[in-house]
């Protein structure tokens, strides 16, 4: 029988040998998530695993700053894992990847891009704050993408603000354009 000490509130803990394991989320072998980003960490791993395959598919995504950055952590150590090419990494990315076209885009595709790339697959830039609660927002993009794929969002004409309520915002400013199509 072997006993341990629990992290929170020092109680004891008794485990029967191989029998008793923690659950798969409790884990901490390969990647560990560091920010809260607000909810319960079964829900941060679904969040991060459906962030992680939207930025394996589009290649560019815009998200908050705080999961901005957590994003480019798992997708370089994706990329990195990638790269090796093993049985073994291959099942470990297959549990952070939520669909099999964009596994097959990581290790085929990903892999040769940054094959003679030493690190700093994804990049994190910071973008303008959210318009309902002021979050601040971020864009994370792998870096070589093809030109193809590296169309900016429309530019905002530069025009005088105006003294009319109503008039002279961000919103107003962009037209008829919809400012939500930023993803690509």
């Amino acid at each position: 029988m072997q006993a341990m000490l629990s992290r929170r509130g020092g109680a004891l803990l008794r485990t029967l040998g191989a029998t008793a394991r923690l659950p798969l989320l409790a884990q901490t072998r390969g990647f560990r998530v560091r920010a809260k980003m607000g909810c319960c960490l079964p829900d941060r791993v679904l969040l991060l695993r459906n962030m992680v395959t939207s930025l394996i598919e589009h290649e560019r995504i815009k998200t908050g700053h705080v999961k901005a950055k957590e994003v480019a952590r798992l997708a370089e150590k994706l990329v990195t894992a990638a790269k090796r090419g093993s049985l073994t990494t291959h099942r470990w990315a297959a549990k952070w990847v939520m669909s099999k076209e964009q596994l097959v885009k990581l290790f085929t595709i990903l892999r040769a891009r940054y094959q003679n790339r030493p690190g700093g697959y994804t990049r994190v830039l910071k973008t303008y704050p959210r318009m309902g609660d002021n979050a601040a927002m971020a864009f994370v993009e792998f870096v070589d993408r093809a030109p193809s794929q590296m169309r900016m969002p429309w530019p905002l004409p530069e025009q005088p603000t105006s003294v009319m309520p109503g008039r002279g915002g961000r919103s107003f400013r962009a037209g008829k354009r919809l400012l939500n199509d930023e993803i690509i």
